[in-house]
């Protein structure tokens, strides 16, 4: 599985695990499943899901960055709204 950690300038948001993230890029989305090559990204407004065991966990994010490296997605973004 991936590790999802989220965070933004004021605190850690969220570090959970999920089958699959699909994260809100500048130039559209991109879905991210265990064994990802490492990449780095900028993210655009807009939705992020976790696929967690049949359930969505679906959270607003205003831009920022992903990171994906060794099954962990670490997103640095300025805004959440659950």
């Amino acid at each position: 599985s991936l590790q999802c950690v989220i965070v933004t300038p004021e605190k850690a948001i969220l570090d959970e695990s999920a089958e699959m993230v699909v994260l809100p890029m500048i130039d559209g989305e991109l879905g991210v499943q265990p064994g990802r090559s490492a990449l780095v990204g900028r993210l655009g407004k807009g939705e992020l899901r976790l696929n967690q065991s049949g359930t969505v966990k679906k959270l607003s994010i205003e831009g920022g960055f992903a990171q994906v490296r060794n099954n962990v997605v670490t997103v640095l973004t300025s805004k959440v709204i659950r």
